[in-house]
């Protein structure tokens, strides 16, 4: 694909498959963090651990994570709109055995199916976004998008929570999975000519050699490597705290005010749609006024998110109402730099790599992180159950996202090293 707009020469037919692809975003957005007010109430209906609780959830990325690896070659291969709609098709599938499961086995298949389901939006919306329209507005749309899956992460929380009380689980998974297969029927009809395209152009290619490609530039490209590393700072802490525990935990540091507990996964969103919108002028008005590349910029809202992770802790220590702001103004900060890294770190790869390898090399960034996020959310679990053995619940998730917040710190120092070796 050497010209923008080259894939679809219809305005119309791009424009409707990009709206598509950015509601799918908003659906595995949803998916992906919805746990956090669900596993909750299912942890105390069957009576699960902590531990259990975050294997269940974890178990979303154990396929996303594997599939990500692939997902650029096979966007290639297949076209991006039948790929993600057959997703989420069987996204469909993994939404209807999670509402009717009871066991850990049955609740941790239907997340799996979840997490395969939905494993080619996001690089099928970087993949289409690169070859379709211009370059310049890559960053807008891309910052767009990270604004639409913040609004799927928004309803992942208090409307959820307040959704759950007047609609059983197991009727409101009904009507999502007849969203979603809605959704991706409509993927595959509007981007049915992706398909023969991609058909044509990737012949002769191989998935398996192109993975080691990108694998190797990855870790070879001191600038790659580095972007990876902050990558890793923000995808495991995201997913361990907004898309697991920060309404268990914002409950638990304030029973006063538990019944607004579910304002925690919004305030993160906020701060994650602000970084999505404002993230791009910010970041441009440095290199201008400085001079300096975008990976300085970067490095220096890493340590502001390890900053924010740290403060989490201390604006959760006792309950009363100016913490509790407090608290929902950490979280809007926390979502500031998670949502500036994301966007940002996506324009570091763009930056640095070809347009036909852009999606691949976003893969294996993505795959990796996915790995990341199964792993801190199945640990976080363990580590809360072992401190609750000698603290209370409060204290343990503080000295839980506070080692987090130290292995964060490690990954920007690495990072930075990386950065100046690359000079």
């Amino acid at each position: 694909m050497n010209k923008p707009m080259e894939m679809h020469k219809g305005t119309g037919l791009r424009v409707a498959a990009l709206i598509g692809l950015y509601f799918s975003y908003f659906m595995s957005y949803f998916i992906k963090l919805s746990p956090s007010i669900i596993m909750p109430v299912l942890q105390q209906q069957y009576n699960f651990t902590s531990a259990q609780t975050g294997f269940i959830a974890s178990m979303y990325f154990l396929p996303y994570a594997t599939m990500q690896f692939f997902v650029g070659p096979l966007c290639r291969k297949l076209g991006t709109g039948p790929f993600v709609g057959s997703g989420l098709l069987i996204s469909c599938a993994g939404l209807l055995v999670f509402s009717n499961g009871s066991t850990v086995a049955a609740l941790a298949l239907g997340r799996f199916l979840l997490g395969l389901g939905t494993s080619p939006i996001f690089i099928g919306l970087v993949y289409y976004m690169r070859g379709s329209f211009e370059p310049s507005h890559y960053a807008r749309y891309y910052g767009l998008g990270i604004f639409i899956s913040n609004l799927g992460s928004i309803f992942a929380a208090a409307p959820l929570k307040a959704i759950l009380k007047v609609l059983p689980i197991d009727d409101f998974f009904l009507i999502l999975s007849i969203v979603t297969a809605c959704l991706g029927l409509f993927m595959i009809i509007i981007d049915r000519h992706s398909s023969k395209k991609a058909a044509a152009q990737a012949e002769g290619q191989h998935i398996l050699a192109g993975l080691a490609k990108d694998l190797k530039s990855v870790v070879t490209v001191p600038i790659l490597l580095a972007g990876l590393l902050m990558w890793l700072i923000q995808a495991p802490s995201l997913v361990s705290y907004q898309g697991l525990w920060c309404t268990k935990w914002t409950g638990t540091a304030f029973p006063s005010f538990e019944h607004l507990s579910g304002l925690s996964g919004i305030a993160i969103s906020i701060g994650s749609m602000i970084a999505s919108l404002l993230g791009e002028k910010l970041v441009s008005s440095f290199k201008k006024r400085t001079g300096r590349p975008l990976g300085t910029m970067l490095t220096r809202i890493c340590l502001l998110h390890i900053g924010a992770t740290m403060l989490l802790s201390i604006s959760k220590l006792q309950d009363s109402a100016l913490l509790f702001v407090l608290s929902m103004l950490c979280d809007v900060l926390f979502g500031f730099t998670t949502g500036c890294i994301i966007v940002q770190v996506g324009v570091l790869v763009k930056e640095n790599t070809t347009e036909e390898h852009n999606a691949s090399i976003m893969g294996v960034f993505n795959g990796l992180g996915c790995i990341s996020q199964q792993l801190a959310q199945w640990i976080t679990g363990i580590s809360i159950d072992l401190f609750m053995l000698r603290t209370g619940a409060n204290m343990a998730f503080s000295l839980t996202f506070t080692w987090l917040a130290v292995l964060f710190g490690l990954l920007t120092f690495a990072s930075y090293r990386l950065q100046k070796r690359n000079k």
